[in-house]
């Protein structure tokens, strides 16, 4: 299979099935033309090829995961500096969604912001590398959480707009963590911890009424727990990188989140899109 790299596709929880996806361009397609991707999922599973060696080769040529552009660095995985610079899917407030700006008029795409930003959020606690708090729009919810490699995963609040649950996010931050550490997530797997119980400390910790108008608190109890396809955890913590002159050649022992799990690395192809890859199953 050979194309521009996207995320992984996957289905199901127990465990996660993944696919692979690459996109496809015009033949005829000039590099300053903005085209159109015909993305393509893999007829195989990530699944059925564990425990086999494959050979991930990489070429130089990369193309925006968002106007189709060759272009020659990628920025916020996958954009062309333009599209960085221009697009509010890549602007500052959907890394720190608190700072949202569209109420002052000053949003890169209004309409786009109308259509993404201010439509069902919920804000989570889940168990990847640790507890950690989070936010999405993504329905269902599970979907973040497959990405992010959480193994468990609760959801506590939905808010009506994403700033809001950014500004909650961030003041539950002081108290748990809003990341993930990648090493840990891809070295072993989550201490089961009592989401339920941290999310009452945490709420207790916060007045919600004094951050925010709209929200709802969820009376959910039932933590969700998420298998990954998993054969054995990587020896060794090495995070593999495109190189055009040496392929990556490994044993696939894993899949969780974006991560490939090889025997000697890992590569997240999350932060690769738009890279030009062939892989191979030796």
């Amino acid at each position: 299979m050979k194309g521009f790299l996207r995320m992984m596709e996957h289905e199901g929880l127990t465990p996660v099935t993944y696919y692979f996806v690459m996109a496809e361009y015009a033949p005829t397609a000039k590099k300053n033309q903005k085209v159109e991707a015909n993305e393509i999922r893999s007829e195989f599973t990530v699944n059925s090829i564990l425990n086999k060696k494959l050979r991930l080769s990489f070429s130089e040529e990369i193309r925006c995961v968002d106007c189709g552009r060759v272009t020659k660095k990628s920025f916020n995985q996958g954009s062309c500096y333009s599209c960085f610079m221009n697009l509010a899917s890549n602007d500052m407030c959907i890394m720190r969604p608190e700072t949202c700006h569209h109420h002052l008029g000053t949003c890169r795409e209004p309409e786009w912001g109308l259509k993404n930003c201010f439509k069902k959020h919920t804000l989570y606690l889940a168990n990847t590398s640790g507890i950690k708090v989070g936010i999405t729009k993504e329905n269902p919810v599970t979907k973040r959480w497959v990405d992010q490699g959480a193994m468990f995963a609760l959801p506590v609040i939905e808010f009506s707009s994403r700033r809001d649950s950014g500004i909650v996010e961030n003041t539950l931050a002081k108290f748990v963590s809003d990341k993930t550490s990648w090493q840990k997530m891809i070295s072993s797997d989550s201490i089961p911890v009592d989401l339920v119980q941290k999310k009452e400390e945490l709420l207790a910790k916060i007045k919600l009424d004094e951050l925010v108008k709209d929200y709802k608190v969820l009376n959910q109890t039932k933590i969700t727990k998420i298998e990954y396809p998993i054969h054995k955890y990587p020896t060794k913590k090495v995070s593999y990188k495109p190189d055009k002159t040496k392929p990556i050649e490994d044993t696939l022992v894993g899949v969780k989140g974006q991560y490939l799990l090889f025997e000697k690395g890992v590569i997240n192809l999350r932060s690769y899109g738009g890279y030009y890859m062939e892989l191979e199953v030796l």
